[in-house]
C-alpha cells in the first residue's frame, strides 16, 4: 500500500471534541486523513445516537487507505463514556480487589459492549499502582494490589478485550499512582525516580512481556530521568525506558492538558510531534485547530529526514496492529440489545456486592 506524504501524517493522530459537533472530526477524517477518533460522553446524548455518530465517522472514512480506529476511556465506575441507558460497570478496583475472575468478566462485557457499538480500541486498562495515601485521581481506577498482582489482572483484562476484538490501550507509563495531583490540572512532579524504576514502571513491563499492542504515556514529570519535561513528550526518555525495549504503539495521553500548564503550553504540541509518540491523542475545539497542529508537523517534518524515519516507523506499527485486529469501517454495528448488555452489568455488579457484603 503506497501512502502520500498526508496520509502518513493523519495517521499519527487522533482528535476528538468535548461537544455534539463532530462535523469538523469528519472534515479532518476527509481532508486531512486522520488515523483516529477519541469518543466523549458529550458527543452523543443516547445510544442510537451514538450509534448514528460513529457510522458517520466511518463512513466518511471509506475513501481513505487505511481504516479508523474508533476509542473512548471505559473503565467502568467514575471514568465511563456509554449513553445513560447502559448500566454502569463497578470501578475495577473493588472488582479486583474481590475476584480476579469478575476482572474477567468486566473486560469481557466491556469488550462485547465496546465492538458492537463500533469502538474497536479502549484506553484501557489503567495498570498504575494505586496508593490510596498519594493518588486521589486513580481513586478505584486502578487493580487491587501490588506490581505482580496489577501485572496479573491486567493481562486478564488484556486478554479478554482482545478477544472481544477490541484494542487495549495500558496506560498510564510510567506509572501516575506515585502522584498525588491529577494530571488534568497540574503536571505532577516526582522526586523518587527510584520508586518510579523499581516498583511502578513494573507492570507495564509485565504488560510488555505479554504482549501488548499499544502504551499510553503519562503527563508526569519525573527528576533525572525526562529532563524536566512531562515523560509524554521527554523524547529522551521515551526511548530509553520504553521504545528501546518495545515495537508496540505509543501514545501521549490527551495532550490538551498540557495547554493548561504554563511551563509547556508553548512547547508541548512541538515536543510531541518529534518526539517517539506514535499516536498524538488531543482533544480539539475545532477543525482549524486541528489543521492548524496537523501543518505544523508537516513544517517540522520535513526539515530532517530522522523525522520522516520515525514517521514510516510509526506508520508500520499502526498499520500492523489495524491489520492484526481486522479493523474496518463496517456500518454493521449496534447490534446487541441495551437490556442484554444491562443484565449482564447488573449481574456483575451483583457478584461484586454479594462478594464484598
Amino acid at each position: 500500500m503506497i501512502l502520500s506524504i498526508d496520509e502518513k501524517i493523519g495517521q499519527r493522530f487522533i482528535f476528538g471534541v468535548n461537544n455534539d459537533n463532530i462535523d469538523d472530526i469528519i472534515q479532518l477524517i476527509k481532508k486531512r486523513y486522520i488515523g483516529g477518533v477519541v469518543l466523549y460522553k458529550k458527543n452523543y446524548d443516547s445510544y442510537d445516537n451514538m450509534l448514528e455518530v460513529i457510522k458517520r465517522l466511518k463512513d466518511a472514512n471509506k475513501n481513505n487507505k487505511i481504516p479508523l480506529f474508533i476509542t473512548t476511556d471505559q473503565e467502568g465506575g467514575r471514568v465511563n463514556r456509554m449513553p445513560q441507558q447502559i448500566h454502569v460497570l463497578k470501578n475495577i478496583y473493588d472488582i479486583s480487589k474481590y475476584s480476579g475472575e469478575l476482572v474477567k468478566d468486566n473486560a469481557r462485557i466491556t469488550g462485547k459492549m465496546l465492538y458492537n457499538a463500533g469502538i474497536n480500541m479502549n484506553l484501557a486498562p489503567v495498570m498504575d499502582i494505586y496508593d490510596n495515601s498519594k493518588s486521589k485521581v486513580l481513586y478505584k481506577r486502578c487493580f487491587y494490589g501490588d506490581s505482580l498482582n496489577v501485572s496479573r489482572l491486567g493481562k486478564n483484562y488484556m486478554d479478554e478485550l482482545i478477544k472481544s476484538k477490541v484494542i487495549p490501550v495500558v496506560k498510564h507509563f510510567p506509572g501516575h499512582g506515585i502522584s498525588k495531583y491529577d494530571s488534568h490540572f497540574m503536571i505532577p512532579y516526582v522526586f523518587n525516580y527510584h520508586e518510579v524504576l523499581n516498583r511502578h514502571i513494573k507492570p507495564f513491563e509485565g504488560a510488555i512481556d505479554s504482549g501488548c499492542d499499544v502504551i499510553m504515556l503519562g503527563h508526569l514529570v519525573i527528576r533525572k530521568l525526562t529532563n524536566g519535561l512531562p515523560a509524554s513528550i521527554s523524547s529522551s526518555f521515551i526511548t530509553k525506558y520504553l521504545r528501546n525495549n518495545y515495537d508496540g504503539i505509543i501514545m501521549s495521553d490527551e495532550l490538551n492538558m498540557l495547554r493548561r500548564n504554563i511551563f509547556y503550553k508553548f512547547i508541548y504540541v512541538n515536543k510531541a510531534l518529534v518526539s517517539d509518540n506514535d499516536i498524538l491523542l488531543i482533544k480539539i475545539k475545532d477543525y482549524n485547530e486541528g489543521y492548524k497542529i496537523i501543518n505544523k508537523y508537516k513544517r517540522l517534518l520535513l526539515k530532517k529526514q530522522e523525522y520522516i524515519n520515525k514517521l514510516d516507523y510509526s506508520i508500520k506499527r499502526i498499520v500492523t496492529v489495524k491489520n492484526k485486529y481486522k479493523i474496518n469501517d463496517s456500518l454493521e454495528i449496534g447490534k446487541i440489545k441495551i437490556s442484554d448488555i444491562n443484565r449482564e452489568i447488573d449481574m456483575l455488579n451483583n457478584l461484586v456486592n454479594f462478594t464484598k457484603d
